[in-house]
C-alpha cells in the first residue's frame, strides 16, 4: 500500500511539474534550419534563415527570411519580424559565410554562436563565393528539396567521400585556439543555377586568405585522416611508358597520360628530423587502384606496374612540394606542422605570433610510397 502511494505521489508530481514547463506547438515555430551571414556596403550584417513552417494552411514549408543588424542576433531578430511565428534555432544544419564577410574575419561571430546555448556544435561551416543570400535564394525547383538541406548533404557526402574536409563550428573554434594549425573550409559556387562545391577556402586565423583546388584539398585529407575510396587523376609524362603502348593505326602524338585511381587507402605520418633548422619528414602510403587512362598502355606485365608507382611517386612529391611553397607565401598552415612541432616541444610555449614567423622557413622532405594494386577499366 505504502508503495502505491508513493507512485501516486510521483505521478502527481511529474505532472505537475510538466504543466510548469512552457511548451510551443510545432505550428506556431519556424524551424531554422540553415543561415547565411553577409557584410553590407553600410558595415551591418546580413542574416538569411532558411525555415521550416508546419502551418496547416501553408502551401509552402520552407520560407527564405533576411535581416539586418550590427549584430547576428540583431540582424536574426530583424529578420524574424516578418515572421507570424517565434524562430527556434535549435536544428541549425548549416551556416554558410559571404565572401567579403569570410575575408574580414569571422571569429567575433562563431564565439557568438559557441556562445548561444540554442545553436548546435556541430553545424557545419561553409563559404559563398557569391553573397550567402544569393546561395541560399536559388530556386529549389532546380534542386526539389529544400536549399539548407541540399547544401549540408553536399557537404556531407563530399566528406564521406574525402573530397573535402568538414568542418564543424567546434571543428573550427578548436583548430583557431590550437596554436599550430589553420582552417580550411569548403567554398560553394553557382554554377547554371546550381549549387557546387569544387573548392576550399584556406584561413589564416580567423579570415581567409586564398583558395585550395580539389586537389589540393587530397593532399590536406591525406595528412589529417585515412584516405578510402577516394578519386585521384593524376597527368603523368608518356615517355617511361613507351616501350608498353598498344599499336593504334592512328597514334596522336601525346606527351602525357591521364590516370584516374581509386586510393584503397591512403595515410601520412609527419615526424620532426631537426627542431633548430626546423626540418620536418611526411611519409604518405598510397594504395591505388587505376580506373582509367588515356594512353592504351598495356599493363600485363609487372614492370609496368613499377613504372606506374614511381611515376605518381614523383608527382605526389611534386605536388606536396609546390603546395608547401604555396602555404608558406600565404603564411597559413592547414598541414598542421606548427601543432606538430609543438608536441615535440616539450615544457615549451609556442605562441602564433613565433610559429607565423617561423613557418615561411621550414623545410618538409616528402616521401610517397604508391602500391599499384590492381587495374579496373582501361582507355
Amino acid at each position: 500500500m505504502k508503495n502505491f502511494k508513493k507512485i501516486i505521489i510521483l505521478s502527481l508530481s511529474s505532472f505537475l511539474l510538466a504543466s510548469c514547463v512552457e511548451t510551443q506547438a510545432i505550428e506556431k515555430i519556424g524551424i531554422i534550419n540553415a543561415r547565411g551571414l553577409d557584410i553590407t556596403d553600410e558595415d551591418l550584417l546580413e542574416t538569411t534563415l532558411v525555415t521550416f513552417q508546419f502551418t496547416p494552411d501553408s502551401t509552402e514549408m520552407t520560407k527564405i527570411l533576411s535581416g539586418k543588424a550590427k549584430t547576428v542576433k540583431g540582424a536574426t531578430e530583424n529578420a524574424g519580424d516578418a515572421f507570424l511565428y517565434k524562430l527556434a534555432p535549435g536544428k541549425l544544419k548549416l551556416s554558410v559565410i559571404g565572401r567579403d564577410l569570410a575575408e574580414k574575419g569571422i571569429l567575433p561571430l562563431l564565439d557568438t554562436s559557441a556562445r548561444d546555448a540554442r545553436i548546435p556544435d556541430l553545424m557545419y561551416l561553409s563559404v559563398s563565393d557569391t553573397t550567402a543570400k544569393e546561395l541560399l535564394s536559388i530556386d529549389e525547383e532546380n534542386i526539389a528539396t529544400d536549399i539548407g538541406q541540399y547544401l549540408h548533404g553536399l557537404i556531407a557526402n563530399r566528406s564521406n567521400d574525402h573530397n573535402i574536409p568538414r568542418k564543424t563550428l567546434q571543428d573550427f573554434l578548436t583548430t583557431y585556439y590550437d596554436v599550430g594549425q589553420d582552417n580550411v573550409l569548403p567554398i560553394f559556387e553557382i554554377e547554371e543555377d546550381m549549387p557546387k562545391l569544387s573548392k576550399l577556402a584556406l584561413f589564416k586565423g580567423d579570415q581567409m586568405i586564398g583558395e585550395l583546388t580539389s586537389d589540393e584539398a587530397t593532399l590536406i585529407n591525406l595528412m589529417e585522416r585515412t584516405v578510402k575510396e577516394h578519386h585521384l587523376e593524376v597527368t603523368l609524362p608518356l615517355a617511361p611508358f613507351k616501350d608498353h603502348l598498344e599499336e593504334r593505326e592512328k597514334r596522336p602524338q601525346e606527351t602525357e597520360v591521364q590516370m584516374i585511381f581509386v586510393i584503397d587507402k591512403g595515410h601520412s605520418k609527419t615526424k620532426v628530423l631537426d627542431e633548430d633548422q626546423l626540418v620536418f619528414q611526411t611519409d604518405t602510403t598510397l594504395r591505388l587502384r587505376l580506373l582509367e587512362q588515356s594512353a592504351g598502355i598495356v599493363l600485363k606485365k609487372s614492370q609496368v606496374g613499377k613504372l606506374i608507382e614511381n611515376e605518381v611517386k614523383k608527382y605526389m612529391e611534386d605536388h606536396f612540394d609546390k603546395l608547401l611553397a604555396k602555404l608558406q607565401k600565404l603564411e597559413s598552415d592547414p598541414f598542421g606542422y606548427g601543432r606538430i612541432y609543438k608536441s615535440s616541444q616539450k615544457g615549451k610555449n609556442l605562441t602564433v605570433e613565433e610559429w607565423r614567423e617561423s613557418f615561411p622557413t621550414i623545410e618538409v622532405k616528402y616521401n610517397v610510397d604508391v602500391e599499384f594494386i590492381q587495374h579496373g577499366v582501361i582507355d
